[in-house]
């Protein structure tokens, strides 16, 4: 079992040093004391490895009871355990109810019995983090699968989750957001999940704006319920699901039980509303303030308090973006596809000999794109030599 910090609350002096030196001599070294709740609660903020909190329940100020109620509310983690001389019904029901406690434990409490409910404590502790930690590495690796499909079935829709989500992060710094940025930045990130789910053929003539039939738009008009239904099933992503498949919504439009309008839609929606079309439109005017002027006359679609304050943004921060040139502009350098690396930024898309986007401006990220990049520069289809940025 990994060694973790123990702490022990109590207003008696004697009692501390008594439950401190029983649980040394069983090799519990990390121990941390204090004889008021309000201090506890201070410890705890600045120990996130803190595994174990064991409080007397009577205590000046803030008992027993109300400090582990808050030690659940800030550090659901940590195995919370109760002391008291004095026990009733009423106490041992406000203990499991309010404080969440693990264990309750009786004065005079033998060594034998505190030993084992430490231990017990610390294993429970030990199950909980383990846990956690793997829902975050599935949690993680799902998403990377997903991207990684994306980037390689669809490289235009892979640019633009990355351009989606740096427009998320901006705009959510802008509402002060900030507590909430990495769920909207990923809600940004896999809002054209969708895409993987529909003909690439048809994905492309969609973004190129060329006419379609009624059955294939359609699909088109699918891809954000698809993304939902992608993403709904993996675990604390079903916030992000919601907002992928209300991000059409209309602020003003009709409402109904199945499409919101207005404050129904959920928040991160309106937000992907406004970022998504934005990038659509300053993907073929290449101008940004007349792509926000655009939106200004459809305003209707859109949270006013959103659009207003990504309006400001824009209009703060906007670069318009330069167009190809045949030789390195300024900020960029050419290299050859055999100096390429992880985590360079192509300045420009890389293409083929048809003319076809291979891997779009942006970062390379991650793996499957950097092997896309060097199959298709083995069978002598990519045009070189490659710009990217002279940071590197």
């Amino acid at each position: 079992m990994i060694a973790k910090p123990i702490l022990l609350v109590d207003d008696e002096n004697k009692v501390l040093n008594s439950l401190t030196r029983t649980l040394s001599e069983e090799n519990f070294d990390f121990i941390k004391t204090t004889q008021n709740g309000h201090d506890a609660l201070e410890i705890i903020k600045n120990t996130p490895d803190l595994a174990l909190i064991i409080s007397d329940y009577r205590m000046p100020g803030m008992n027993g009871i109300e400090l582990l109620s808050q030690v659940h509310k800030t550090s659901p983690d940590v195995t919370r355990i109760l002391l008291t001389g004095a026990a009733d019904l009423d106490m041992a029901l406000d203990a499991i109810n309010k404080g969440h406690i693990f264990r309750f434990l009786l004065k005079p409490c033998s060594e034998e019995i505190l030993i084992a409910a430490v231990k017990d404590g610390l294993r429970q502790n030990e199950l909980i983090t383990s846990e956690h930690d793997l829902l975050k590495k599935t949690l993680y690796g799902s998403i990377k699968i997903m991207i990684d499909t994306l980037s390689v079935l669809s490289p235009g829709i892979f640019a633009q989750s990355g351009r989606l989500r740096n427009l998320a992060r901006d705009l959510a710094s802008a509402l002060q957001l900030e507590e909430q940025s990495w769920e909207i930045e990923l809600a940004a990130l896999l809002s054209q999940i969708g895409t993987v789910t529909i003909p690439t053929k048809l994905v492309e003539s969609w973004q190129k704006g060329e006419r379609l039939e009624e059955a294939e738009l359609k699909m088109i008009r699918s891809i954000p319920n698809m993304g939902r239904v992608l993403i709904k099933n993996i675990p604390r992503l079903e916030n992000i699901a919601e907002a992928v498949g209300f991000q059409n919504c209309s602020y003003h439009g009709p409402s109904t039980f199945e499409i919101p309008s207005g404050e129904r839609i959920p928040l991160m929606a309106r937000i992907l509303k406004v970022i998504v079309d934005f990038d659509n439109l300053n993907e073929k005017t290449h101008n940004p303030i007349q792509a926000v002027q655009t939106m200004l006359s459809q305003e209707s679609y859109y949270d006013p308090t959103i659009l207003t304050s990504f309006r400001t943004m824009v209009s703060r921060n906007h670069n318009q973006p330069s167009y190809q040139t045949a030789g390195a502009g300024r900020g960029e350098r050419e290299i050859n596809i055999d100096n390429i690396r992880l985590g360079m930024v192509l300045s420009r898309d890389v293409i083929d000999k048809n003319g076809s986007v291979i891997v779009p401006r942006g970062a390379l990220n991650n793996e499957v794109l950097l092997q896309k990049l060097i199959n298709c520069s083995r069978s002598q289809a990519i045009l070189e030599p490659i710009f990217i940025e002279s940071g590197f």
